[in-house]
């Protein structure tokens, strides 16, 4: 088995996170680490017995490596993924992909043209329970849904809106890339909010807002979003109205479908995150990426989704989507 050298753009927890899945896979070596934070990168270069790096385009001069992870606050997006791209490295870059519609456009361009692996960090199309729902669906009718993702505030440039893209962008992304991975194409989104709802805390982002989506199949659903909650219910996940029941997923922890017969609950039990390192870095060895389940260019249309989401929360119209 050949050896998968991988470098790091960002060590950050999300890094973190791939980095010790990756740490267990046979025949994957952590080579090379950047940040920002210098501190950062020597300590996860000294963690897996690699190399720190300040400067990434130094680190892909430097280091013999198959692949790179991009795991980086949504506005860094951009000139590290161009860099590997120019490299000639597969690269597997973290949720939402950019912040700008135009250059994440011409980024998949330029993946296209050097023909590399990508994947990017939308774990939930690797559940078991996703391919459970995308098998019950499969001969149903679907009138609507409604998705969430409610909670509390997180910390740092998350409540930047210039940095994060707010909570839509930066977190409810996952819930509107499984939209799209379920029922297809987006045409048309409008999005309104409320603020005001924390007047101690300091950010600037929306603490709540709706978005509505209509899709090319005629399906339409409104995704929730909330950064505002302190106590009571806190809810991720998606309902599903079907002419024939529905369809309840709990955000990466179970699905249950109920019918005029009953219902049926399945709990989440694979390792998807794992699944999803692995996915990749077996599309690395081999150079057929037809496993990935979100390469880049695909991620990039649910990154458009949040796009609109925010262009319809400033200008107050519908936003109408373009192939």
């Amino acid at each position: 088995m050949s050896t998968v050298k991988l470098g790091f753009i960002g060590t950050g927890g999300n890094a973190g996170r791939h980095m010790r899945d990756l740490s267990g896979l046979e025949g994957t070596e952590l080579v090379a680490f950047c940040d920002v934070i210098e501190e950062k990168a020597e300590k996860a270069a000294d963690n897996y017995n690699g190399h720190s790096y300040t400067d990434f385009n130094q680190m892909l001069t430097e280091e013999d490596l198959d692949a790179v992870y991009i795991s980086i606050p949504p506005f860094a997006h951009g000139a590290p993924e161009r860099a590997v791209i120019k490299a000639g490295l597969a690269m597997f870059v973290e949720k939402p992909v950019h912040m700008d519609t135009q250059d994440a456009r011409e980024i998949a361009q330029l993946v296209d043209e050097a023909s590399i692996i990508t994947a990017t960090g939308y774990q939930e199309r690797y559940l078991d329970i996703v391919d459970k729902t995308k098998e019950l669906l499969a001969d149903r009718r679907v009138g609507f849904f409604m998705g969430y993702w409610m909670g509390g505030m997180p910390g740092r440039w998350w409540r930047e809106k210039a940095k994060s893209g707010g909570q839509v962008h930066e977190q409810t992304t996952h819930e509107i890339d499984l939209a799209r991975y379920l029922f297809g194409e987006a045409t048309r989104v409008y999005a309104v909010d409320r603020t005001g709802l924390l007047p101690d805390a300091d950010y600037d982002i929306e603490e709540a807002s709706a978005v509505s989506m209509q899709f090319e199949n005629g399906v339409f659903g409104v995704m929730f979003s909330a950064c505002f909650i302190q106590a009571g219910m806190r809810r991720s996940g998606l309902d599903i109205f079907c002419q024939d029941g529905s369809i309840e997923y709990r955000l990466r922890k179970s699905l249950t479908l109920s019918t005029a017969e009953g219902e049926h609950l399945w709990e989440a039990k694979n390792p998807y995150t794992l699944e999803m390192d692995r996915t990749f870095i077996e599309a690395v060895r081999s150079g057929d990426g037809s496993k990935i389940r979100s390469p880049y260019a695909d991620a990039v249309k649910s990154a458009e989704l949040s796009i609109a989401a925010n262009q319809s929360l400033l200008t107050g119209q519908a936003i109408h989507l373009t192939k």
